[in-house]
């Protein structure tokens, strides 16, 4: 077996090279695009499938946690079932079946009309999900010199942030809480419409790619073995290709295997558990933040209509502001009629509930106001409150006072973009640690950043000014170790066993980390969301400890058994 060849990292790169590395790089980017996608949008859609039963909007993070469960289940079942397939059907075929998969069912996420069929079309988009990972990097493995490798299956992952990146930019142009965006249809609908666009990438993948001679080999082999041993039955017994068991009967995959799936759970329930609720945690943030001189975009307007409320909604607010502030408020100077606007409304906002019956019984609320009523109704929450008299007081001074959830969509939208930015300097830095010192040293240090970082976070941020900084440090540590697993998994499994051996790793590690979002979400029942994430943060711990097993694989040749 021939070692990596000398010399430069360019060596022996052709054309073709190239090719595989941008194509398979597109496939896992329009991954994580639609990932993305469900990221930033998922929290509107339940709240909108939820409308009318009060009670389970009262436990929206239970159902956002379900969401997300759900497609980690379905992640870590397509990374079996493709896993294995990529190794008996073959790498090209398989990710242009997985791309089919986790395209066309995100779209019809964007037609779902409860929560039950919503969850399960997530469900089948984890399949296609967890089956691209596999395809794609073994795909790269296998067809790029030696030299060359670390550098292109680390960009393979690092480029993946750009699928992040896209999926935060649209959700800027086509805000998922704007309940009629296009056609009636309201915003997140038409993002998960989106979503089926990559479908068209099917096409370069099956008339461009060929499958790599490494796996034509290991195939052959086999089939070779299997027709010589007829009448003798061992040899193809213990070379099968694509055996779940072989990951478990050889003491040295079996090793491979158990530090594998220890890396890829703390790396899992990290980002999926925890760091992608990020977007509920600029929610939380933000619906306690007061009014700012700037929220208030028509001074004039706000006056005229408490000086002569024009109905029952206007003339309850007016009877809830002190009488000095309204004479304030009515005043000539308009600084200080200004100055009293925003001092009065912020106090009102912080108050108890601006919603009484009869005052709002002619007013028609919006579909999410009506929703957030029902569900203090059930439960009170003082943010919860906050935003809801925030949202009263938009409606009744129509166009006046900036709307806080087109606030809370920018900041979430803006927010997750700068975190992807830090995910794609993550990986890059990984990538330079694995190839310039070793695996293991990269690991160490990512996941201790992790740790640190994430239970930092999820203190201190409170502002969107916090957002802007804190989540690209965030991404950049939480993101880092998933280069590592793009470079590292393929390089400790036989040729035989590397697409099964990844998909293991990388994807059926979530049937593990499934229940993770959900514990999350009822452990914020338990106590605050920012405590119960900082808790279950400690996670990064467990792939520290495993790194005492994990063998090193710098400057090393593929294995082979």
């Amino acid at each position: 077996m021939a070692l990596p060849e000398k010399g430069s990292i360019f060596t022996g790169v052709k054309p073709y090279h190239w090719l595989v590395v941008i194509i398979a790089s597109c496939g896992w980017l329009f991954d994580c695009m639609d990932q993305r996608l469900f990221t930033l949008a998922r929290e509107s859609a339940l709240k909108d499938l939820l409308t009318g039963d009060p009670k389970k909007l009262a436990d929206i993070t239970k159902y956002l946690g379900l969401a997300t469960t759900a497609m980690m289940v379905g992640w870590a079942t397509g990374g079996i079932i493709f896993g294995v397939l990529s190794d008996k059907w073959g790498r090209v075929k398989t990710m242009a079946a997985t791309l089919l998969v986790y395209s066309g069912f995100t779209g019809l996420c964007g037609i779902a009309q409860g929560w039950v069929d919503f969850v399960f079309y997530r469900f089948l988009v984890g399949l296609g999900v967890g089956g691209m990972f596999g395809a794609a990097t073994t795909l790269v493995a296998e067809s790029v010199p030696g030299r060359f490798r670390t550098a292109a299956l680390g960009s393979l992952q690092a480029l993946s942030a750009l699928g992040n990146m896209i999926g935060a930019t649209l959700s800027l142009a086509i805000n998922p809480g704007q309940e009629n965006y296009w056609a009636g249809l309201a915003g997140w609908r038409v993002l998960f419409f989106v979503g089926i666009v990559p479908a068209v990438l099917a096409v370069p993948i099956i008339l461009i790619l060929k499958e790599p001679e490494p796996w034509l080999k290991a195939k052959a082999e086999a089939k070779a073995a299997g027709a010589r041993d007829q009448q003798g039955k061992a040899t193809a017994q213990a070379k099968r290709i694509g055996s779940v068991a072989d990951l478990f009967r050889h003491p040295r995959w079996r090793r491979s295997t158990l530090v594998g799936i220890c890396l890829g759970l703390s790396g899992m329930v990290g980002l999926w558990a925890i760091g992608f609720f990020s977007p509920e945690l600029i929610s939380t943030a933000l619906k306690e933040q007061p009014l700012k001189p700037k929220d208030i975009l028509q001074h004039d307007a706000i006056v005229s209509a408490l000086a002569t409320p024009p109905n029952a909604a206007v003339a309850h607010i007016k009877s809830k502001i002190k009488p000095e502030a309204l004479a304030q408020i009515q005043s000539a100077d308009s600084r200080v009629s200004k100055e009293a606007i925003l001092s009065e409304l912020n106090r009102l906002i912080s108050q108890e509930s601006l919603h009484v019956e009869e005052a709002f019984k002619e007013f028609e609320l919006k579909k999410s106001t009506q929703n957030l009523v029902q569900q203090l109704g059930k439960k009170q929450s003082k943010p919860d409150q906050m935003f809801l008299n925030r949202q009263l007081l938009e409606q009744v001074f129509p166009n006046a006072i900036a709307e806080l959830q087109k606030t809370m969509d920018s900041v979430r939208g803006k927010g997750m973009r700068l975190q992807d930015v830090g995910a794609l300097l993550g990986m890059f830095a990984f990538t330079f640690m694995a190839s310039v010192f070793s695996r293991r040293l990269a690991f160490f240090l990512s996941f201790a950043m992790c740790f640190v970082v994430t239970a930092f976070v999820f203190n201190s941020l409170k502002s969107a000014s916090d957002a802007y900084w804190m989540l690209p440090l965030m991404g950049f540590a939480q993101l880092a170790v998933f280069a590592g697993y793009s470079i590292y998994f393929p390089e400790i499994y036989p040729t035989r066993l590397r697409g099964t051996g990844v998909g293991f790793c990388y994807n059926t590690v979530r049937y593990l980390a499934a229940p993770f979002p959900s514990l999350l979400g009822w452990l914020s029942t338990q106590m605050q969301f920012r405590t119960a994430a900082i808790i279950m943060s400690g996670i990064y711990l467990l792939g520290i400890v495993a790194l005492i097993w994990a063998p090193e694989t710098k400057g090393q040749p593929l294995p082979e058994d």
